[in-house]
């Protein structure tokens, strides 16, 4: 998903909006309700989700201000700091609150560009993770071809969902004079898996009576 796609999924209203109501002292809101962000997604339904506040949802009297090159453009009252982002057509972020000094240290920034990336960061996060894990696809010198086709179907999702694949067989006693066919359905496994995956190694390794070779996603 690019950042285009990513933008359309999160459409939002983008018009600022200054609050009369009530003994309000005032400030501008994008119009969001309070967003919340987990495990990498946008999700406003979950309460476990850690809650990002933006904008008028920021309640502390002094703010201070980050920029997106993490210059420190100082500290203002809420209402100043408030007006320079709508100004600059930007929002406040909250990064962290003080509670003994009653200040928020805020992002100006675009508030959708911040959650991308955000969205992008853990999205490589859990591919990285993911890469660590290893499932493993066993299979028989004399398989049969739809039971290989359904093993490498597996093989497959773990791939596409960035999780290593260990591709074995296990020749016991008798069975080791096979050990041509075994490499040669590795082989056929590594090749068929190749769009998804890159080898560990160029020849299957081979480990007392078992023949294997890892296939790392793409």
């Amino acid at each position: 998903m690019d950042q285009n796609q990513w933008f359309q999924k999160k459409s939002y209203n983008a018009n600022w909006n200054k609050n009369y109501s009530g003994q309000n002292s005032g400030g501008y809101s994008r119009g969001w309700e309070n967003q919340r962000w987990d495990n990498g997604s946008y999700d406003s339904q979950n309460p476990k989700a850690k809650m990002i506040y933006v904008n008028d949802q920021i309640k502390a009297p002094t703010i201070m201000i980050i920029d997106d090159e993490k210059k420190n453009l100082w500290t203002f009252p809420r209402r100043v700091a408030l007006e320079m982002a709508e100004q600059a057509w930007l929002d406040l972020v909250q990064m962290s609150y003080d509670p003994d000094k009653m200040q928020s240290t805020v992002r100006m920034t675009d508030y959708w560009k911040y959650m991308y990336q955000k969205w992008k960061e853990e999205k490589e996060r859990k591919k990285q993770q993911k890469s660590r894990e290893v499932k493993e696809i066993k299979l028989s010198y004399a398989i049969w071809d739809n039971d290989l086709a359904l093993k490498l179907k597996k093989a497959e999702e773990f791939l596409t969902s960035w999780t290593s694949v260990k591709i074995s067989i296990r020749l016991k006693w008798r069975e080791k004079m096979y050990a041509d066919k075994a490499l040669e359905k590795i082989e056929s496994a590594k090749e068929q898996l190749s769009k998804f995956g890159r080898a560990q190694y160029d020849t299957p390794k081979k480990e007392a009576q078992w023949y294997s070779i890892i296939l790392f996603a793409k």
